[in-house]
């Protein structure tokens, strides 16, 4: 039995798709072809982006900012600029319902002889919660790690204006000409993951701030103005002495989100100072605490001492800086 072959309904050219693949972009033509699974093609949009030549500039320029890249500029070559698009389900979700919580907070009240007495009590709260959340999250099962989060959170802020994937004409998906990542999540199963992942918005909330939950009555209606949206992103691959290192964009604006940086030797030296400062500060402080009885200073000083080391020593370690603007966790974000 020959395998089934699937063909752009636009070119007739051949798409690559898994048993995952909900919508194939042809490679050639660039038609989003359903192929499986609930989805509107009508209903995904696609973020413009600039091009190669842009991007390499928005790396320059990010070389010259930066203080220690500018020094090292001449010893820098680029070896590659990737592109792509990824696929992400965007949507508001309302939710509304009842929290109670317990805080531990210190009082603190001061007596006639002008002493101050503090004690531990538990403040009891109750909320009503009635928003609106607007959320993002990946349309593949499978994401690369470095800069996706990143990327995700830029758009979160910037929310740049789309188009509808189909107004797009052959003319001018020739200036794109980037590789789209197959959706692997269609519109059900985003809503299904939307509807939860807000609720858990609200728990995180309340977890951060409460001592303790007593009462969590949340309920998420279902899913609003879902759509898909296509989001640029390039990597730049540039190489200092023998090791190579990247840096992500965003490519609507040419925002760098996240890189990995060459640590220069006198940024080391910076490092291995600190590791000696913590040295110095756990026995400094250790001895000054024995020669005057005082255990809690010993104890502090080796704890701020140890951690100052174990920091920068890791940083030694490392051998590379890494820069990003922001990051999340979870399925889908606010």
């Amino acid at each position: 039995m020959e395998a089934l072959e699937f063909k752009c309904e636009r070119c007739g050219a051949p798409l690559e798709v898994s048993p995952e693949t909900i919508v194939a972009i042809c490679p050639y033509c660039g038609f989003p072809n359903h192929i499986s699974g609930n989805l509107k093609t009508e209903n995904i949009h696609i973020v413009p982006t600039l091009d190669k030549n842009a991007i390499a500039k928005a790396f320059w320029d990010r070389v010259n900012r930066d203080f220690d890249l500018k020094r090292m500029k001449e010893q820098i070559e680029i070896v590659e600029i990737e592109g792509h698009y990824a696929p992400y389900w965007v949507g508001n979700v309302h939710v509304e319902g009842e929290v109670e919580y317990t805080v531990r907070e210190e009082e603190c009240h001061t007596d006639s002889k002008g002493e101050t007495h503090c004690r531990t009590v538990e403040r009891h709260y109750h909320d009503y919660v009635d928003e609106t959340l607007s959320l993002i999250g990946s349309a593949r099962r499978q994401v690369k790690s470095f800069g996706v989060d990143d990327i995700v959170a830029h758009y979160s802020r910037a929310r740049p204006k789309g188009k509808r994937l189909l107004e797009l004409d052959e003319d001018q998906w020739s200036k794109i000409k980037l590789e789209i990542l197959n959706t692997e999540i269609d519109e059900v199963q985003a809503k299904m993951i939307m509807r939860e992942d807000a609720v858990d918005v609200i728990r995180d909330r309340y977890s951060a701030k409460a001592d303790r939950i007593d009462r969590f009555d949340i309920v998420a209606e279902e899913p609003k103005n879902v759509s898909l949206v296509l989001l640029p992103m390039w990597t730049v691959y540039y190489k200092h002495e023998n090791s190579i290192y990247h840096a992500v964009f965003a490519g609507w604006d040419g925002k760098d989100v996240a890189a990995t940086e060459p640590m220069p030797i006198w940024r080391r030296a910076q490092y291995m100072a600190g590791v000696v400062l913590g040295v110095v500060i756990g026995a400094a402080g250790a001895a000054y605490g024995g020669a005057n009885g005082s255990a809690l200073v010993s104890i502090l000083s080796l704890i701020i001492g140890a951690g100052a080391s174990g920091y920068f020593g890791s940083l030694v370690l490392e051998g590379q800086r890494i820069e990003r603007a922001s990051g999340f966790m979870g399925a889908f974000k606010r």
